[in-house]
């Protein structure tokens, strides 16, 4: 979920800043900052869902309205993100003049770093929720295979944009498709019978926000540094490296953010007098 895998000091001149034609590997702030916003849509929106999770006869719904457009909307900035840092880091590969596969692998290698943290939410998931409500293919299995995908379709360009939106239609088509089978549950068709889990993203539609990350990444950051839109970003305000700090770090955020924050929730209802329930856990 990073932009780059080895980051250079945060106050590094831009890649564009500095002299010659090939993109160098400093980080781009504005990338950050924004991954930034997304972990803290996602705090506030897990705040919630706790909140419902320990006492549900409390009138928050996660799951409509406001809240459940807050999740689309923290789910696709973080999708989108890692498709603009997937375009900021081929073009930086191209302009090093590395090879597709050299370029590819790299990708596959932090693909499979993602998939692996995924596969542990899984895990950790199925001992504290069950079998039935475990996370099968949440954001972390969507982002993982989409770095695998993605990759694959960089030479569409511009066009790349049109399958992404492709696939956010043709996924929210599936959404009412009932199967006879689990397997399925990677591409968005969910089994006649059981649960598809929470934190549910398959990739349909959901890797329709990568592709479309993927067509304006390329746009925004030829060669992976800025272009003419984003030159005016050369200089970051006052508080905007600091800003970007968390968003350097989103994938260990992710891992811990929910073990810290349910004992958080829970303390703060206990705190305020409102009975806590802990069944999810048994």
């Amino acid at each position: 979920m990073r932009s780059d895998a080895a980051a250079l000091r945060a106050d590094a001149p831009a890649a564009d800043e500095r002299p010659g034609p090939i993109a160098g590997t400093s980080r781009l702030w504005e990338v950050d900052v924004a991954r930034t916003v997304a972990i803290v849509m996602m705090v506030v929106y897990h705040v919630a869902w706790d909140i419902d999770f320990l006492a549900p006869q409390l009138p928050i719904d996660p799951f409509t309205g406001g809240w459940r457009a807050l999740q689309v909307a923290t789910g696709s900035s973080f999708l989108f993100i890692v498709g603009v840092s997937l375009a900021i880091s081929q073009g930086r590969s191209e302009a090093r003049g590395a090879t597709w596969r050299a370029a590819y692998r790299r990708h596959a290698r932090r693909a499979a770093t993602v998939i692996g943290a995924a596969l542990l939410v899984s895990l950790v998931t199925f001992v504290a929720l069950g079998s039935e409500d475990y996370v099968r293919f949440g954001i972390l299995h969507c982002i993982g295979v989409s770095m695998l995908i993605a990759p694959l379709l960089w030479r569409l360009g511009p066009w790349v944009a049109l399958l992404g939106i492709a696939a956010i239609v043709g996924g929210l088509e599936l959404r009412s498709v009932e199967v006879g089978t689990s397997w399925l549950l990677w591409l968005g068709l969910r089994p006649e019978s059981g649960s598809a889990g929470v934190d549910y993203y398959p990739l349909l539609p959901w890797i329709g926000p990568v592709l479309i990350g993927l067509a304006v990444g390329a746009l925004l950051y030829p060669r992976g540094a800025r272009g003419p839109l984003t030159g005016w970003l050369r200089t970051p305000p006052r508080h905007g490296i600091a800003a970007g700090l968390a968003g350097r770090h989103s994938l260990p955020i992710y891992l811990v953010h929910q073990p810290i924050l349910i004992p958080l929730v829970a303390a703060g209802l206990l705190a305020a007098g409102v009975e806590v329930d802990t069944g999810g856990f048994d």
